[in-house]
């Protein structure tokens, strides 16, 4: 048992009831004092202090991402191409210069208006007038592919496909999870691969031949001027990771936002009366909390040390989020939701350096309008007590589920 420190008694440790809670785990893990720790049922290193976590992710010379040594396979389960996360050194680099001008906070704010707001708008407008939801099936599970789509300029009213392309993603994640390590998920994955292609290359195809106002023919009119020549496996490469990055982990985090919103005492009362930047810090504290991608793997690439231990070139390190967003020496009361703490942002949801996410906000826009639209349009809605209650799902990227809630009486 962990003893808690007599000026750590006003901020206990909250951990989430029932099965699938990792964070008194996460918490058992400091007792090492930040020195990492070898995971045998994982084959890795857990680095979980905020400090380490944040170096890891930023040192690449130390630290290559998941995919610095992939094989043909993996490149090819995730899309080839001109993809951000496959690219290494000056080839990453120049295509991270090229994805945040596409997401450039003007650009955001004409998705917002063009894609984000009408999605967001129509998801509501399907309740009708539904008096309880499911708001994970009804609303985070379909509004970011949803978007992604819409800015591609791809049809996105159709629902079935629209879950045909969530669950083709899921694959992938379940290869992830199993640190690429599973062969018949790797069969699965690769089949979704190859069907996510089918289904994306004919938009990638019919931009670059009809350019019209989305996301995509930027992509082809505006490659050049970066110095990259494109061809449309790379720009078929460039739009998978964007749908992957920009579906799955928006999903999980509308799920953990709207978690965040209603089952935290007094959180719910405050963003309905204030709104504005308090919706702003609820997204920003959920984002911390219950942090979607709970780990990043990363690969030693030259002998070091952490806090004193060796880490050999070779070995595998999980870089544990959601362990060092809870870091009580970076933040007070870390397991509460403070809707005033300082420096809000000042998390690692969307990573930290060279690999830090690109579509952040992009994703903090849609869960902005979740919400807003959320309380407006229901002044009244609140958790179902009488329904079942949400408990984690997943393990490398984790949402809760379900979110039961009456929208009105």
């Amino acid at each position: 048992m962990i003893a808690i420190a007599e000026s750590d008694a006003k901020c206990p440790v909250a951990g989430l009831r029932g099965a699938g809670d990792p964070f008194a785990f996460f918490e058992a893990l400091r007792v090492n004092g930040n020195r990492p720790v070898w995971d045998d049922s994982v084959g890795a290193w857990l680095i979980y202090d905020w400090d380490n976590v944040a170096a890891g992710q930023r040192d690449e010379s130390r630290f290559g991402n998941a995919y610095v040594h992939a094989t043909e396979t993996l490149k090819q389960i995730k899309g080839g191409g001109a993809n951000i996360t496959l690219s290494q050194g000056a080839d990453h680099d120049l295509l991270r210069k090229f994805h945040l001008k596409l997401l450039s906070p003007a650009n955001i704010e004409r998705y917002r208006v063009n894609h984000v707001v009408p999605i967001v708008n129509a998801a509501f407008d399907r309740l009708g007038d539904a008096k309880r939801i499911e708001a994970v099936a009804e609303l985070s599970d379909t509004i970011p592919p949803r978007v992604i789509c819409s800015m591609l300029g791809m049809p996105h009213d159709d629902v079935a496909a629209m879950q045909r392309l969530l669950e083709l993603n899921h694959e992938i994640v379940s290869l992830i999870e199993s640190g690429y390590r599973n062969e018949d998920q790797r069969e699965r994955a690769l089949a979704a691969s190859a069907e996510l292609n089918a289904v994306l290359l004919p938009y990638v195809r019919l931009r670059r031949d009809e350019p019209a106002d989305d996301f995509l023919s930027r992509v082809w009119r505006e490659a050049p001027d970066f110095g990259i020549e494109l061809d449309e496996d790379k720009a078929l490469g460039l739009c998978r990771e964007l749908y992957f990055a920009g579906s799955d982990t928006t999903v999980y985090g509308i799920a953990n936002i709207l978690h965040t919103l209603f089952t935290r005492p007094g959180v719910l009362e405050r963003v309905r009366e204030e709104r504005g930047k308090t919706v702003t810090a609820l997204v920003e504290e959920g984002m911390r909390l219950l942090d979607v991608v709970i780990f990043r793997h990363r690969i030693c690439i030259a002998d070091t040390e952490i806090e004193g231990v060796p880490i050999r070139s070779g070995d595998t390190v999980f870089l544990i989020n959601a362990a060092a967003n809870r870091d009580p020496a970076k933040y007070g009361c870390p397991a509460d939701v403070d809707l005033d703490r300082r420096a809000p942002t000042d998390h690692l949801a969307f990573g930290r350096g060279n690999r830090s996410c690109v579509g952040a906000q992009l994703a903090r826009v849609e869960m902005r309008e979740v919400v807003e639209q959320m309380l407006d349009r229901y002044p009244d809605v609140r958790l179902d007590p009488d329904a079942e209650q949400p408990h984690f799902e997943g393990f490398f990227m984790r949402r809760m589920r379900p979110i039961n809630l009456i929208l009105r009486d």
